[in-house]
């Protein structure tokens, strides 16, 4: 918190971008296309699905695909990443079961985390899909998410398929005083069966193997399951895609035992060298080998298979990864600019994105106002408020006039 920033004030400059920078995420959204797959469909990881050479027409567009791959086993569309395979998924699957699955693994909202002015990213409604949707939304594209709802997502498969939300503090310690773990509610709201979580971890890891997008990754010691993405960034001046990439890779290990999930997401990337793996990925490795060690999680991979595993990294280190879904963005109509106003938590982007009940109640100004204040018009509200700090309250998220979701908090920070 700064105390010299006036009321109202954002912090720019200094925001953290995990949480307040929503994005078109791209290939790594294919794990909910596929997670959903396997909950409503009978599609299974050996089911060979049909990528066309590498070509396929959608609505009487054309859409070609980074390496001409004839048919794929589903286990193999996600570990190579094909776009034309993640829509002959997502076709399979449906608009409604996918949008289901989209907003279960809590895409749409924001994850609560105890941080000022977190955005809430943006699905669109249903009644706004267009028919090339079910081939755009699969690949990760007329959707916006934050890095931090990535690691949401990776958590439900994690944490054996169950929505947890993140939280900052693990525990309170005085000096000289015990440990004092915080105790949060435990996750209820369960997402994917069983069988899905463990079938999504081993579908998961093979993207780290040979012939997968991030195959010269390696964490020494652990096994890793994880997913890469490059997406385009959409230029709003000239109503363009830009060559320029968002690129991530999200993960978590040991891969039966998970203990750490890290998402790295690097924006304005260039050419193949600004692809997910070979961006995000080098990244990746080091905080999650620092993690891991950190946390004094068990190595679950043996020495001698771990000399095995680093030969032949090292062998796949001059192999091309397979490419993202970098040539695909524009086939549906891109997020508006209104639409990327609501996907950040700004008013005025809220009602012309729809991504809310127009009905539902607007968030009161409560800057320049003392804890008290806050306290006695939340309560006439009814809205639920959480408080930080004391003096007058400086910053709150969401902003004054943003249309309340259901159940959602007004985080309020206070200074003197």
């Amino acid at each position: 918190m700064n105390e010299h920033l006036l009321p109202g004030e954002r912090p720019v400059g200094r925001e953290d971008l995990a949480v307040v920078a929503p994005f078109e995420p791209g290939s790594v959204f294919k794990v909910v296309t596929v997670s959903a797959a396997l909950e409503t469909t009978r599609l299974t990881p050996d089911t060979i699905i049909n990528c066309g050479g590498g070509v396929t027409t959608l609505f009487g567009r054309v859409i070609h695909d980074s390496h001409p791959y004839g048919a794929l086993s589903m286990a193999d569309v996600l570990a190579k990443s094909s776009n034309i395979g993640a829509i002959h998924i997502g076709q399979v699957v449906g608009p409604q079961n996918l949008y289901d699955y989209i907003k279960r693994f809590g895409f749409g909202h924001r994850t609560g985390i105890e941080l000022p002015a977190e955005a809430p990213g943006l699905v669109r409604p249903l009644r706004r899909w267009q028919p090339t949707s079910i081939g755009s939304v699969p690949m990760g594209h007329e959707i916006s998410v934050t890095s931090l709802q990535l690691a949401q997502l990776g958590s439900v498969i994690a944490n054996g398929g169950y929505l947890v939300h993140p939280h900052l503090v693990a525990w309170e310690q005085a000096p000289g005083g015990p440990k004092q773990v915080i105790a949060y509610n435990a996750p209820e709201q369960r997402v994917l069966r069983p069988a899905t979580v463990m079938t999504m971890r081993m579908l998961m890891h093979r993207v780290l193997m040979p012939g997968g997008t991030a195959q010269r990754l390696h964490v020494a010691g652990y096994s890793i399951a994880g997913k890469t993405g490059t997406a385009q960034i959409f230029d709003f001046a000239h109503h363009v895609y830009t060559h320029r990439y968002n690129a991530s890779f999200m993960g978590f290990g040991p891969v039966q035992n998970p203990a750490v999930i890290v998402v790295v997401t690097i924006s304005g990337t260039t050419g193949e060298a600004g692809f997910g793996a070979s961006a995000a990925g080098p990244v990746f490795e080091k905080v999650m080998s620092t993690a891991l060690r950190r946390a004094g999680v068990v190595r679950d991979v043996p020495e001698d298979i771990e000399e095995l595993l680093a030969k032949e990294k090292a062998a796949s280190r001059g192999k091309d990864d397979a490419s993202e879904d970098v040539d695909v963005a524009a086939l549906s109509d891109p997020l508006t600019e209104d639409e990327m106003k609501a996907a950040r938590g700004e008013p005025e982007g809220a009602e012309a994105a729809e991504n809310v009940d127009p009905n539902a109640p607007k968030v009161p100004d409560f800057v320049g106002k003392t804890v008290k204040d806050v306290m006695q018009e939340a309560a006439a509200g009814g809205i639920e408020v959480d408080l930080l700090g004391s003096g007058l309250a400086r910053t709150q998220q969401p902003a004054a006039g943003a249309l309340l979701a259901p159940g959602e908090h007004i985080r309020v920070v206070f200074a003197r």
